[in-house]
């Protein structure tokens, strides 16, 4: 099932190549619906109707729901604004509901304020890198807390890593303090 909406135009998309794997529509499920500060990411595959370009990829959930909103006309407003404060809420219900819904975890915007919230924050390489970490020192590893991690350097703040954890099967969540990179169960 495809998602109905649209996505706008970004140069960018075109680098990135379809991901080794899809992820597991539980742990995409499970990643949707948390609403705890530590975020999870999810592994899916954006277009763009503008320009025709579209890349698979890791983004945090909230990132695509976020997106979606924006799709949608989204607009928080002044707080104050009681009517288009309940207006952007129906619109955040209803993004979080096409995000859950989703099982191809395929989406198509035409708006650049969506697109720019699902720009992946990492290169092809650090998508490499990572992936080759994961390989080498496998999913436990990637753990909080485990003394492999101390070899990961800079990736173990790289949405990369998160990719490469869920193209080989496990979840991957953002530190709500530290801002690492880590794999659950």
């Amino acid at each position: 099932m495809r998602t109905a909406f649209a996505l706008g135009a970004l140069a960018f998309l075109a680098v990135f190549g379809e991901a080794k794997a899809a992820q597991d529509q539980q742990q995409y499920q499970r990643a949707i619906s948390d609403t705890s500060t530590p975020h999870y990411f999810v592994l899916v595959t954006v277009k763009d109707d503008v320009s025709g370009n579209a890349f698979t990829g890791c983004v945090s959930a909230n990132s695509l729901k976020g997106a979606i909103f924006r799709e949608l006309g989204g607009d928080w407003g002044p707080s104050d604004d009681a009517d288009k404060r309940q207006a952007a809420l129906a619109i955040s219900h209803r993004a979080d509901e096409i995000a859950l819904k989703s099982s191809d975890h395929e989406f198509h915007f035409s708006k650049r304020a969506a697109l720019d919230n699902v720009r992946p924050h990492y290169t092809e390489d650090e998508l490499i890198e990572a992936r080759k970490a994961v390989k080498s020192l496998g999913l436990k590893a990637m753990a909080p807390n485990t003394p492999e991690r101390k070899s990961l350097g800079k990736l173990q703040w790289s949405a990369a890593l998160a990719c490469a954890i869920i193209e080989a099967g496990g979840s991957a969540r953002q530190a709500d303090i530290t801002s690492e990179i880590y794999a659950e169960p």
